[in-house]
């Protein structure tokens, strides 16, 4: 399963695209602050990375700008910026680390079809249930309606849309570093063909009720493990709001660094080091 790291900062926007993609297959961990960056590649290891933000705690041209001096991730890189900043010079898009440019507002639809472009799992299979999610959860069209509210989009001009490109095939702003600055965007490639005439696309009532069926599945196994973790954390006697303060961090930590034989703690160190490299490390 393909790790996607998201670094939004709007909670909303980021809620609805991590719970797409985990619905048709991937590993998702969000992160709304650009300063956990360096300490989630190291623990969670991703395999691509989405970003979209123009704030203080996260800003993606930033974002760019440090995994491009990184020399530690070796994934791919979406970056997602605002409408106005297509007339920017395209020279100082070769700062950034990206494999794919898009701009806002981009839908989750479109968003995670773009990612598709970048991953090597079974591309037919992942659209096959991103359309499943686009034509019968009324959950996610929902969103996806509240987001493009005010956008002159809908759900089903972003089906169309979708629908319209090759799946596995490069995105229309895919760049190259080589090409960024003669950049022209490439025509879209045609793909495997889906009735427009529908939006359902010709899909019997059975069918869409087995798919609505296997996805409330999917969101009863979200609740279940909310559930345990409720229950799990009932039992602490700490408010996990406020956490602990720093001066208790340091008394506990002075008194467990005096307990522990000097020996005792190189040998954790060496551990801690062989760890560290094996997070890193690619199958």
């Amino acid at each position: 399963m393909d790790r996607v790291l998201l670094i939004i900062d709007d909670i909303q926007y980021a809620g609805h695209l991590e719970s797409t993609l985990r619905k048709v297959g991937f590993d998702v961990e969000t992160i709304t602050n650009e300063f956990h960056m360096p300490e989630k590649l190291l623990s969670f290891n991703p395999d691509y990375i989405i970003v979209k933000g123009i704030g203080v705690r996260v800003s993606t041209e930033n974002v760019g700008k440090k995994l491009k001096e990184s020399t530690k991730f070796l994934g791919k890189v979406i970056l997602v910026f605002p409408q106005d900043r297509k007339t920017s010079n395209p020279e100082e898009l070769i700062k950034l680390r990206m494999d794919i440019l898009l701009y806002e507002p981009i839908s989750a639809l479109r968003l995670t079809n773009s990612l598709l472009s970048l991953t090597q799992l079974d591309k037919d299979a992942i659209f096959d249930r991103l359309m499943r999610l686009a034509l019968t959860d009324s959950q996610f069209r929902a969103a996806e309606s509240e987001l493009l509210q005010g956008t002159g989009s809908t759900i089903e001009s972003e089906i169309k849309l979708v629908t319209g490109k090759a799946q596995g095939e490069e995105s229309e702003n895919s760049l190259k570093e080589d090409d960024i600055l003669n950049f022209i965007s490439p025509p879209g490639a045609q793909s495997k063909k889906m009735s427009k005439n529908s939006p359902d696309l010709g899909l019997s009532t059975e069918y869409k009720q087995g798919v609505q069926d296997e996805l409330n599945a999917l969101d009863k196994g979200l609740s279940l493990r909310i559930e345990t973790y409720n229950n799990a954390i009932k039992t602490i006697d700490q408010d996990l709001k406020s956490g602990h303060k720093k001066r208790q961090t340091r008394q506990v930590n002075v008194k467990l660094f005096e307990e522990v034989p000097e020996e005792s703690r190189l040998a954790l160190d060496e551990e801690r080091k062989k760890f560290a490299k094996a997070l890193v490390k690619k199958d």
